[in-house]
């Protein structure tokens, strides 16, 4: 088992990174009390409830089961775990745990941030995409239905368990689009990170062992990184949004209906990329490249055409990045480096999203 830290100004979080983890007291030495609620979706109830619920011995532990989707993170879901918490009578001695997806964990850190103004969180991500990304930082959230994740706050586990024996159940259209936010971490900071995965995609979508252990540790360091020099988003942690305005503007227009949030994004990395290429200093063949490793990947690279580039500017224009009217898109200097541009108006981008509709 790997453990890495995030150290912050008012606490550290320890992140375990391995298999079979929960086998074992770790998780157990970040309950502070004896209440626990588990807040879990239908499908990873029926696969995993049963062994987290037996890491948990000693414990009062009840469970919560909501259905799984990303239509379903939003204020009606929020206040069906606030029943809940109110209907059982919880106090501020609660521990909740977050079983599942970046749905499940944004909507169950903003629900514990929430509650009683407060109460204990324990993060274990069962996604790809949540291990590497969403369950790191703190960010907490629901959708509104004319954007992505405007409604929220930051809300700090107490410690995040990512245990690889969740990838094996998981489906190969999840796993794959997971891996977008792994290759984000490439394009904004790591070419040599990039030419890896570039390299080793046939081992990687076989979910080796040690391809998963290198690529989920790199990319967890690599957040670990960005949120301990800047926690609430302030500066440099807007990079990490690369690909995710036009993806999250394309998730809204779908309706969060037919396209997983990691395919989004790899769609808005290819599109950034390509503006980067004309706007920036990034060259041909590290756009190749990007594109390159997207495919390999199996990720898509263009928008589908059944939704309109009107719907998507409509929803891009909601983008909480956007200040004083100006879009604000993460784009390429060089494999490597990012930086984000504020000089691109919504003409340009109206005519770009039209050359990526597939």
């Amino acid at each position: 088992m790997k453990k890495v830290s995030l150290k912050l100004k008012h606490k550290n979080i320890p992140i375990y990174i391995g298999n079979n983890i929960l086998v074992g007291s770790t998780i157990a030495n970040h309950i502070k009390h004896k209440d626990v609620v588990i807040i879990t979706n239908t499908k990873i109830a029926n696969l995993h409830l049963k062994k987290v619920k037996r890491s948990l011995k000693g414990f009062l532990v009840k469970t919560l089961i909501l259905p799984d989707g990303e239509k379903y993170k939003n204020i009606n879901t929020l206040n069906k775990i606030h029943d809940y918490l109110i209907k059982n009578k919880f106090n501020r001695d609660l521990t909740v745990i977050a079983l599942g997806g970046g749905v499940i964990g944004d909507l169950v850190a903003f629900a514990s941030d929430t509650f009683l103004r407060g109460v204990n969180l324990i993060q274990v991500p069962t996604t790809l995409l949540a291990q590497v990304d969403s369950s790191i930082g703190g960010k907490a959230g629901i959708n509104h239905q004319n954007g992505k994740n405007l409604i929220g706050s930051f809300k700090h586990p107490e410690a995040i368990f990512i245990d690889i024996m969740f990838l094996k159940t998981l489906s190969n259209k999840q796993y794959i689009a997971g891996l977008a936010e792994v290759v984000k971490y490439g394009a904004i900071g790591n070419s040599v990170f990039l030419k890896w995965l570039n390299k080793n995609f046939k081992a990687i979508l076989l979910r080796k062992t040690e391809c998963l252990v290198k690529l989920i540790s790199t990319s967890v360091k690599a957040k670990v990184d960005v949120v301990q020099q800047d926690e609430k988003e302030s500066n440099i942690r807007a990079h990490l949004n690369f690909g995710h305005t036009l993806g999250h503007a394309i998730e809204s227009a779908m309706k969060y209906k037919g396209i997983l949030h990691g395919e989004a994004v790899s769609i808005g990395m290819n599109f950034a990329a390509a503006i980067s290429v004309e706007k920036s200093t990034l060259e041909i063949m590290e756009y190749n490249l990007l594109e390159d490793t997207l495919l390999k990947l199996g990720l898509p690279i263009h928008a589908p055409s059944s939704i309109s580039d009107k719907s998507i500017m409509k929803h891009m224009s909601f983008d909480k990045k956007k200040k004083n009217g100006k879009n604000h898109l993460v784009l390429l200097e060089s494999i490597g480096k990012s930086f984000i541009c504020d000089k691109l108006t919504d003409s340009y981008l109206s005519k770009f999203v039209k050359t990526f509709q597939s």
